[in-house]
């Protein structure tokens, strides 16, 4: 209950709100494929899944720094 209640950022609000307006769309329409995908956001939303098990995040330290860069030697072709 308390994973529910965190980490709550643009891209979950944004999920809520437009599972919000399908529910609200699909209610008064009477549509069942908006009212279904209105589940599919409003799980997303709150839930705060998405993209994958970590979300949408796209991990901080994609390369290692420490490594050592290499002089490129270069020979002109004639």
């Amino acid at each position: 209950m308390t994973t529910l209640l965190k980490n709550w950022d643009f891209m979950r609000f944004l999920r809520l709100g437009i599972g919000l307006w399908l529910a609200y769309t699909a209610i008064t329409e009477h549509q069942l494929i908006i009212g279904m995908m209105a589940g599919l956001f409003l799980l997303q939303g709150i839930m705060n899944i998405g993209c994958g098990s970590k979300g949408c995040n796209v991990p901080y330290n994609r390369c290692n720094r420490n490594q050592k860069v290499e002089d490129i030697s270069l020979e002109e072709v004639k």
